[in-house]
Order: structure tokens, then C-alpha cells, then sequence
């Protein structure tokens, strides 16, 4: 890292893998233009220790939420609650939240709400703390699609990288691996704690007796 960096902006540039709209891709570092990051810290959400990722997982997005995980873990080591509702994103962004992941004190539990693919699916599993999933959650793996020809030992690492996630952190069938480009695999909740990516499921509450049904 350069003397002058600024760490988190270092930890958002590791990587130059882009997952767009569910699809890893491959692009040029620094074609993307910069964009200011401004977080809340009087939100009474993020003061209760929750974290929400919602939607694509950008740099922007990523650089809020290592501020957010940084400012809370500043404060004790007591869990982040992450949840994730995401189609996927940046793969480089959701590496650089969990390289912060690595960097805290505070143990990550991450909570997977609706769809959880891609990206999402690596922040899912990527938890230091607990890991769970909604009962009908859906958890989206796939492999790369290479774009703007980079480097071939620049995929190759890139691959070997993403490769070595998931046999950290989860237990997938050694054929699925390294996944395969254009492969997609899409777990249920009971699917991905099976292979380990979750720890848990939350299950649907049982209906009060005597009380209207939720629609």
C-alpha cells in the first residue's frame, strides 16, 4: 500500500472483479468514477448495531458499510448485525467488506433477507459471527465472466481467490469447485446450511392461536 492511501479506499481497490446485476465480471480498475460516501451515525438502526446491504453491492455501497462497521466497532466488541437483501454486485466490493470483516473486533453475524446472490451470497458466508437465513431465502453461486481482457494471470489469481473463499468458509462439493464461468447453483435456505454457507435457518413463527393470519 502507498504511504498516502487511505486504507479503506486500499481495501476498496484490492480487486478488480465486478459482479453486475448477479454476473462476476472483469473490469479495468479505477474505470468507475469515485463518489462521495456520506453516513448517517445518529441512524437509530445503525446505533442498535445493525448494518442493512440492500439492493447492488457497489464501491459506494461497500465504502459505507466498512464506515459503518469501523464506527461501531470503534465503540465495544459487542456483535454487527449484518442483513443482506442484494441481487449481487462488485465482487472486489463485497471482498473489501469482507476484508473489514477481518479487520474488527466485533463478531459479524449476517442474516440473509429475500434473495441473496452473488456478492451477497460471499458477504452471507463470509461472517465472523453467526450466519442465517430467512426459511425462504434464496442463496445464488456462480462463476465468473470475464470482460475488457484483462491479464490472464490477473483471472487466474482473481479465480484462485474466489476459489479459496469458498473452501474457507463453506463446505460446496469439491465438483462445483472452482466454479465454472456461466455456472450458476441456487440453494434454499435448507440447501445452504447443508453446505455450510449458513449456520441457521429463522424459522416462520408459529401463528398465535385465535389471531388473523399475516398476508
Amino acid at each position: 500500500m502507498h504511504k498516502s492511501m487511505n486504507p479503506l479506499r486500499y481495501i476498496a481497490t484490492l480487486l478488480g472483479v465486478v459482479a453486475s446485476q448477479g454476473c462476476s465480471v472483469l473490469i479495468t480498475p479505477g474505470t468507475e468514477p469515485a463518489q462521495t460516501v456520506q453516513t448517517d451515525f445518529s441512524d437509530p438502526v445503525l446505533n442498535q448495531r445493525r448494518i442493512l446491504v440492500v439492493g447492488n453491492i457497489t464501491d459506494t455501497a461497500a465504502a459505507e458499510t466498512i464506515r459503518q462497521l469501523f464506527f461501531l466497532d470503534a465503540q465495544n466488541s459487542q456483535p454487527i448485525d449484518l442483513y443482506l437483501m442484494t441481487p449481487g454486485g462488485d465482487l472486489k466490493a463485497a471482498f473489501a467488506i469482507e476484508h473489514a470483516f477481518q479487520l474488527t473486533r466485533s463478531p459479524i453475524n449476517t442474516h440473509a433477507l429475500g434473495e441473496c446472490n452473488s456478492s451477497g451470497a460471499v458477504l452471507l458466508a463470509a461472517g465472523t459471527g453467526h450466519r442465517q437465513a430467512f426459511h425462504d431465502s434464496t442463496i445464488v453461486i456462480h462463476g465468473m465472466v470475464v470482460k475488457n481482457d484483462p491479464p490472464v494471470r490477473y483471472v487466474e489469481l482473481t479465480q484462485e481467490s474466489y476459489t479459496a473463499f469458498w473452501r474457507r468458509h463453506a463446505k460446496l462439493p469439491e465438483s462445483w469447485l472452482p466454479v465454472p464461468p456461466g455456472k450458476t447453483f441456487v440453494l434454499s435456505a435448507q440447501q445452504a446450511l447443508d453446505y455450510g454457507v449458513i449456520d441457521s435457518i429463522i424459522a416462520r413463527p408459529e401463528p398465535v392461536p385465535g389471531a388473523k393470519p399475516n398476508r
